[in-house]
């Protein structure tokens, strides 16, 4: 990793240390959570994405985030530069983003619009950066587009958003439903108690896969088929297998 991590400490609270440390006032990003809370800073010149965790999550969420987007798994994930340690829970330092959210109808719309080989790039890099988190151990819990950052300039996807993630192979879902968009979803994920792994995973990205590049469901009916098999064990095993038979089928076509 060109830039790794950097970890420190300070006896200030997470919003005292961006306030001393930030070149411009602290712009709160409006979407808060109880748990934690965001802003747009500016630290020694450079634009940055702050998150801040209470210090009751300092342990779980903040160090499965920094697990993910400060490892360098790939180059698609959001990094995390910094982590702040503060009196009174963690503040994390990201590189700022420039892009839409795709939580967001309109620019799902704009993305619709695109070249068809942007969006077959698109599908493949976040199959492969889902793969790479999986492989390094990890469950990702919540992933949808509301995970994703697109840039409509440099066509450049970018994911982000991993604190809800655990380590192993799997969980037992302990909600009535799992979190994220139910277009995307498996049937598993609306039962409390089902065990959730990367089969729900490979479930949600065949049906990303296909509502991103429809004009492409014969080529790719076999693979989504497998994919979104409502029965786990007729599925890809893993990400990595869905994303390795994407890509074959994919780059075939011209």
């Amino acid at each position: 990793m060109a830039n790794p991590m950097v970890k420190e400490k300070t006896d200030l609270t997470c919003e005292q240390w961006l306030s001393s440390n930030s070149q411009t006032a602290p712009q709160p990003v409006s979407k808060q959570t109880v748990e934690t809370k965001a802003w747009f800073v500016c630290i020694q010149g450079v634009e940055h994405f702050a998150k801040s965790y209470p210090e009751l999550l300092a342990n779980t969420w903040a160090l499965v985030e920094q697990a993910i987007a400060g490892s360098g798994l790939h180059p698609s994930i959001v990094p995390l530069r910094r982590v702040i340690y503060c009196s009174d829970g963690v503040v994390h330092l990201y590189d700022r983003i420039t892009g839409e959210n795709l939580s967001d109808s309109h620019a799902r719309q704009k993305y619709a619009g695109l070249p068809v080989q942007v969006r077959i790039n698109t599908v493949l890099t976040i199959c492969d950066a889902l793969a790479s988190v999986c492989d390094h151990g990890f469950s990702i819990v919540d992933w949808y587009e509301g995970n994703m950052i697109f840039d409509f300039e440099t066509e450049q996807i970018w994911l982000f958003d991993w604190e809800l993630s655990r380590t192993g192979p799997g969980f037992e879902l302990e909600m009535q439903s799992n979190y994220g968009s139910s277009r995307l979803m498996a049937p598993e994920e609306f039962v409390r108690g089902s065990s959730i792994d990367q089969q729900s995973l490979v479930f949600n990205l065949g049906r990303f896969t296909l509502l991103n590049v429809p004009e492409l469901a014969d080529e790719l009916a076999e693979e989504i088929a497998t994919a979104t098999y409502p029965a786990k064990y007729k599925r890809f095993e893993t990400v990595r297998g869905f994303s390795d038979a994407i890509k074959a089928r994919l780059t075939q076509v011209p």
